[in-house]
């Protein structure tokens, strides 16, 4: 009886200091993961997308297709409407010369409505206001963009949006 009671109170005393450590281990994991949130500030991201937001802008109204690549992670994906998905920074900066070739250097201004995520992967959805040379408006519509840290910065990762206008009449075919 004697030792079963040793046992027990060994037993107990071993659980109990298990616990303990394990409670201390997680306070450690739970604080370190505090840390690292608390070092992350999404306000400061959000300033750093809207000005890249700007700089978009200005290269869109330059037809600046090599600079608009360069804003984008090395494995992108661009996926505008009635296009096939264009990836990587070559295939983004194929896509834009395609769309410089086609309609010209339109205005362009993107304004981020929401913006959230971690260190690892930000979410932005915004809207945008395309306008042609005279400031007329040409296009609206909404978007959104996955950002992902690369060689310490914020770049585009992934990239889709459409218009809110109607779709532009078709032609009659001619038979």
């Amino acid at each position: 009886m004697k030792q079963l009671l040793t046992v027990l109170v060994f037993f107990s005393i071993t659980t109990l200091f298990i616990a303990c450590n394990s409670n201390t281990a997680e306070s450690s994991t739970n604080t370190a993961t505090e840390e690292r949130a608390n070092t992350f500030d999404l306000a400061a991201v959000k300033k750093i997308i809207d000005s890249t937001n700007v700089v978009f802008g200005y290269m869109i109204s330059k037809g600046d297709s090599v600079g608009l690549a360069s804003l984008y992670t090395s494995d992108a994906k661009f996926m505008a409407p009635n296009s096939p998905t264009a990836s990587g920074r070559s295939g983004v900066q194929s896509a834009f010369a395609g769309l410089f070739a086609a309609m010209g250097t339109p205005g362009l201004t993107l304004t981020a409505n929401e913006v959230w995520g971690t260190e690892e992967l930000i979410t932005e959805v915004g809207t945008y206001t395309m306008t042609d040379k005279t400031g007329k408006e040409i296009d609206k519509g909404k978007y959104i963009d996955l950002w992902k840290m690369e060689d310490g910065k914020w770049k585009l990762h992934r990239d889709i949006f459409n218009s809110d206008m109607p779709p532009m009449p078709m032609a009659p075919t001619k038979k």
